[in-house]
């Protein structure tokens, strides 16, 4: 069959049959430009190795539309044997070749293309800078760690958020060495995406210099070092964040608060501390963050109902209310202690979380401790008592 003549349907046929020699010969003829794109469009549904070096020759064709859907469809595909035309395609005349080029280079993850690609992202425009940032955070090559670094201070928001999230990608012990020096750098928009990028790539050798962060004189970059000190849930962090829970900001005291509670147990101490406090913000965020940790608070709050005034006490039996269930077999067990300040505390905190207690204090019943029985005794009498209560509100 001639090439003149062909029409839309007969390209539908040669897709459907899978026929990339007609196909590559429709795209290889000048004159009609709407077959043409049908029959890139054909190779891009069949998709298969027959149509990478139809559509490498693709990236040479004298008509822009024809390469850049080329380079597209090639990273698409994802076919290595396509590098070093879609590296040599970076330097196509047209800026929309350059950028879907460099987009698919991303694709390909192939180291090959590092080099090119920072050659990019210092000559390239605005968009295809924001790719080529994209494309080296794909490839993860611990080459592109410094131009990236150097990629937050571009002028472009876009760039500078991709070099972000790029630098996470490129997980190397270099990448880190050069995200800490970038924690003093003089950008502050620098130092935020180092501190985001260290947290998010969880080492702990960066613990150090994220602590030092947090007397950042940038807003945001304090913040963004408490996160990544949250992310990372090392104990070397808490006292600092103790620190920052006490900052004059309440949006760090709110972000060292949660990450506070993403270190989880080696919090509890200091946090119940702080419940002494005289600030009625940092008692209560401190209180919000042992109820989100839970069950690791239980044991040393009951210990802390020993030697703190009522109010102290007050604030804990609500802690173990909204921590729940978690906190049930702890609190039974407390009724046996010998201070009558615990038994206090374990008994108010148990009679306020209601029903789901009375399983376990029955189980007391038949324990050889008297303090353990009648305390279970009392609680399972006063939530009896709450019941009775609660049923008569309801009829009246």
């Amino acid at each position: 069959m001639g090439l003149f003549g062909l029409s839309l349907k007969d390209m539908r046929k040669m897709e459907a049959r899978g026929d990339v020699k007609s196909l590559t010969n429709v795209l290889k003829q000048k004159k009609d430009l709407q077959l043409r794109m049908k029959s890139i469009d054909a190779l891009e549904q069949i998709g298969d190795k027959r149509t990478i070096e139809p559509l490498i020759n693709a990236l040479k064709d004298n008509n822009h539309v024809i390469r850049w859907r080329a380079a597209q469809i090639l990273g698409k595909i994802g076919n290595k044997r396509a590098v070093e035309a879609l590296i040599a395609a970076l330097k196509d005349e047209n800026e929309v070749v350059r950028e879907h080029a460099t987009c698919a280079l991303g694709k390909l993850h192939d180291k090959r293309a590092t080099e090119p690609l920072i050659d990019v992202l210092l000559t390239g425009s605005e968009y295809i800078r924001e790719e080529a940032v994209r494309a080296l955070g794909e490839i993860g090559d611990k080459r592109a760690a410094e131009p990236l670094i150097n990629a937050l201070r571009d002028q472009s928001e876009y760039v500078r958020e991709e070099a972000g999230d790029a630098l996470v990608k490129v997980d190397d012990k270099k990448t880190v060495g050069v995200l800490i020096n970038a924690l003093k750098d003089s950008n502050e928009y620098v130092r935020r995406k180092a501190s985001e990028a260290l947290g998010e790539i969880g080492n702990k050798n960066s613990v150090p210099n994220l602590i030092a962060a947090l007397r950042d004189v940038d807003l945001e970059v304090r913040k963004k070092a408490i996160e990544a000190l949250g992310k990372i849930e090392d104990r070397r962090a808490v006292e600092p964040l103790m620190q920052s829970l006490r900052d004059v900001f309440p949006d760090i005291r709110e972000e060292a608060a949660e990450s506070l509670v993403r270190i989880g147990e080696p919090s509890v101490e200091y946090l119940i501390q702080t419940l002494k406090e005289e600030d009625w913000d940092i008692r209560w965020r401190s209180a919000m963050a042992l109820e989100k940790i839970g069950e690791p608070s239980v044991g040393p709050l009951i210990d802390a109902l020993r030697d703190c005034n009522e109010y102290v006490r007050e604030d804990i039996t609500r802690i173990f209310v909204n921590i729940g269930e978690p906190a049930v077999v702890s609190l039974v067990y407390a009724l046996r202690d010998n201070n009558e300040f615990v038994r206090d505390g374990a008994a108010d905190a148990l009679v306020r979380i209601g029903d789901t207690v009375v399983g376990p204090l029955i189980k007391a019943l038949k324990d050889k401790n008297d303090i353990f029985r009648k305390g279970a005794t009392d609680v399972l009498g006063k939530i009896e008592e709450e019941m009775i209560r609660k049923d008569l509100d309801k009829s009246q």
